[in-house]
C-alpha cells in the first residue's frame, strides 16, 4: 500500500486530537497509586512469616501494559494488572502445578484475600470490589535459555512453559526508536525527543511523555475494547502490542503510524493466508513462545481478529482522507472518549479565549496568541436577556 500524504496542519491536526483522546485514556494519579500500594501490599504477603515461600529469593515487577506505559481506563470491565513473581530458583527443581498451587494457598487464606482469590491458567488472579484484578504470575529461573527467560507454569499443559517479561519491555522500549511525544502548548504542535529507559517499577507516566508508539497500542486497545465489546473473543492485548511494535518503523505522526501498523497487520494476514497458515504472534525475545496460540483452538476467535482488523484498517485510511470532520467516525471507532475529549477541548478554548490567549494565524488556524498574527477577542453576547 503505497505511502499516504496528507497536508501538515491536517496531519499536526490529526495527531493532536490523537494524544488528546489517549490523554483521556490514561489511569488518573489515584488509580495509579492504588495499584501500586496493592502490588507493594501482595509482595509482603509473599514474603511474609507465614509464606511457603519465605526461604526462597524472588523478585516482583510488573509485566503487560502497566510495565509497558500502555494501560487504558476499562470500559465496563475491571482493569487487570500484571505482576511478575520470579524465584530465583531454577524451574528444574520446582514442580510447576505445585507452585501454582501454593500461590493460591498462600492468598485464598489470608485473611485479607480470602475469597477474593481465583486459580487461573498461568497465573493467581486477586479479585477486587473496584475497577481492578491484579494477576501475580509465578515464574522460576530458565537456566535452559538464561538471561532474563523465565518458565512460568501453564495448567492446561500441565507443565513449564517459556517466557521473558523483562526482555520483551527492552524490546518494546527499542521498538518505539526512542523517539517521545511531547505536547508544545506554545506552538498546538507534536515535537519529538529522546526518551529514557523502562524502570522496573514505573512511575505514572504522563501522556506528554509517552513515545508515540506507546499511544498507538493505546488506540489499538482502545478500538479493541469498542469493536469487540459484544465479542467472547476479543484479541488480547499481548498480539495487538507485539504486532504494532514489529511492524511500526518510527513514524513521527501518530495518525501515519497508525495507519502503517493497521496496513501491516493486514499485509501479513494476506501473507499467512497465502500459503494457507494463519498469523503467527511470536514473543519476540523468546519464540518458543507464541502469544497467538489460542486461535489454534478457536478458529472463530481467529475470524474476527482477521474481520475486524481489515475493517479498522480501511475506516482508518478513510479516517486521514477525509476532508470533512472526522468526530463521528473517530467516535465510531474509539467510543465515548472522543465526545469527552472534544467536550473538554472546547472548554480549554473557551478559557483561552476568554482569557485573551487565543490569535489567528494568516491562514486561519486559531492558536495561542504567542503563535498568532491577530489576537481573538472574548465572545461577548449583546443579544437581550
Amino acid at each position: 500500500m503505497a505511502t499516504l500524504q496528507i497536508g501538515l496542519e491536517r496531519e499536526n491536526a490529526f495527531d493532536v486530537l490523537l494524544f488528546k483522546i489517549c490523554e483521556t485514556l490514561q489511569l488518573s494519579p489515584t488509580q495509579h497509586g492504588k495499584a501500586e500500594d496493592r502490588y507493594k501490599a501482595i509482595a509482603k504477603v509473599i514474603d511474609g512469616p507465614s509464606s511457603p515461600f519465605v526461604h526462597l529469593s524472588s523478585n516482583m515487577y510488573p509485566q503487560g501494559s502497566m510495565r509497558l506505559g500502555t494501560t487504558v481506563k476499562p470500559l465496563e470491565r475491571p482493569h487487570d494488572l500484571d505482576f511478575v513473581c520470579e524465584f530465583t530458583v531454577s524451574h528444574k527443581l520446582v514442580n510447576p502445578m505445585a507452585l501454582l498451587d501454593e500461590m493460591y494457598q498462600l492468598f485464598n487464606n489470608h485473611g485479607v484475600y480470602g475469597g477474593m482469590v481465583e486459580k487461573k491458567n498461568r497465573c493467581v488472579r486477586i479479585v477486587y470490589k473496584d475497577v481492578f484484578w491484579l494477576d501475580i504470575l509465578p515464574a522460576c529461573r530458565d537456566d535452559i535459555n538464561g538471561g532474563t527467560c523465565v518458565q512460568v507454569p501453564d495448567r492446561e499443559q500441565g507443565k513449564w512453559t517459556p517466557s521473558n517479561p523483562i526482555g520483551y519491555a527492552k524490546w518494546f522500549e527499542e521498538s518505539s526508536h526512542r523517539t517521545i511525544v511531547r505536547f508544545d502548548d506554545s506552538t498546538r504542535y507534536l515535537v519529538i525527543k529522546a526518551s529514557s529507559s523502562v524502570q522496573p517499577i514505573p512511575d505514572l507516566q504522563a501522556t506528554e511523555e509517552k513515545t508515540i508508539l506507546q499511544l498507538i497500542v493505546q488506540l489499538l486497545k482502545r478500538w479493541r475494547d469498542i469493536h469487540y465489546a459484544d465479542s467472547s473473543f476479543p484479541p488480547i492485548s499481548i498480539v495487538l502490542t507485539t504486532l504494532a511494535a514489529d511492524i511500526y518503523t518510527g513514524a513521527q505522526s501518530i495518525a501515519l503510524g497508525l495507519l502503517e501498523v493497521l496496513e501491516g497487520i493486514v499485509s501479513r494476514l494476506d501473507a499467512a493466508h497465502a500459503v494457507g497458515r494463519r498469523l503467527e504472534v511470536l514473543n519476540p525475545v523468546h519464540p518458543e513462545e507464541d502469544f497467538s496460540e489460542r486461535w489454534d483452538d478457536n478458529s472463530r476467535a481467529y475470524l474476527e481478529f482477521n474481520d475486524g482488523v481489515r475493517k479498522f484498517a480501511k475506516a482508518w485510511r478513510d479516517v486521514c482522507m477525509l476532508h470533512g470532520n472526522p468526530n463521528r467516525p473517530l467516535e465510531t471507532l474509539f467510543g465515548g472518549v472522543v465526545n469527552t475529549t472534544l467536550i473538554n477541548e472546547a472548554k480549554a478554548l473557551q478559557s483561552m479565549r476568554e482569557a485573551g490567549q487565543l490569535g489567528i494565524k494568516s491562514s486561519g488556524v486559531i492558536v495561542p496568541v504567542s503563535s498568532a498574527i491577530a489576537s481573538i477577542l472574548p465572545n461577548t453576547n449583546h443579544g437581550e436577556g
